[in-house]
């Protein structure tokens, strides 16, 4: 890739628009449509967490001594620090999206990569916090390392609803990535900017769909009730 990085536009000289597929009539109507079928989509995965955390903060207002015990063992200064990570990661994509409407590929790329990087940092800290867990005998599923809170149901459940929460945002997370991937070394190629910019923007939102997630879990899971 580095050697098509090399070649690209260094300022705001590219052709930016779009290649327009035959049933629209006008680019403004293809990336409205694809704009609102990505958050009607995105709006259905919302709902999907949405139920995680009432159902962790119903857990913590029942039974909040056993979730404290569940928290305590939680690694607040990976959360935290993941946290920055993904704020960091939403302010180089936006800036991949705003040098791609200025043309500026070279620039875009960059970000583009810097963002890529981010979100492989999170997920392998996240990796490494997992680790910790399994150290700790904290992972449930696990018969050859007995849960050490398994005599607390609520706790074993508040700790599944962790996993499961982190576990899908994670699998969001690792999608997202290796879709960022494919889509830097196609916008690196010549002319993507003139038939495919619109594609920047879309994947943005669901990459701030990915760090908002987060901003959520962080507090829901490691802060309330710690």
């Amino acid at each position: 890739m580095s050697g098509t990085v090399a070649h690209l536009n260094t300022g705001p000289t590219a052709e930016v628009g779009l290649e327009r597929e035959e049933h629209f009539t006008t680019d403004g109507q293809q990336i409205h449509a694809a704009k609102f079928g990505l958050w009607c989509w995105l709006l259905t995965e919302l709902l999907l967490f949405a139920g995680l955390f009432l159902t962790a903060l119903v857990l913590r207002i029942m039974h909040p001594q056993a979730v404290t015990e569940v928290a305590k063992h939680l690694k607040f200064w990976i959360g935290a620090t993941n946290t920055a990570v993904l704020i960091v990661s939403s302010f180089t994509m936006s800036g991949a999206i705003e040098l791609s409407r200025l043309g500026w590929q070279r620039g875009m790329v960059r970000c583009m990569l810097a963002t890529a990087a981010l979100g492989s940092l999170f997920l392998v800290l996240k990796g490494y916090e997992y680790y910790e867990d399994w150290d700790e005998h904290m992972m449930p599923f696990l018969s050859s390392r007995p849960y050490v809170l398994t005599q607390d149901p609520s706790s074993r459940l508040f700790t599944d609803l962790y996993y499961i929460t982190t576990g899908l945002h994670g699998l969001h997370l690792l999608t997202g990535v290796s879709i960022l991937l494919v889509m830097t070394w196609m916008a690196s190629r010549p002319g993507f900017l003139g038939r495919r910019q619109n594609r920047i923007e879309i994947f943005g939102l669901y990459w701030h769909f990915i760090d908002l997630i987060w901003i959520i879990v962080f507090p829901v899971l490691y802060v309330l009730n710690r």
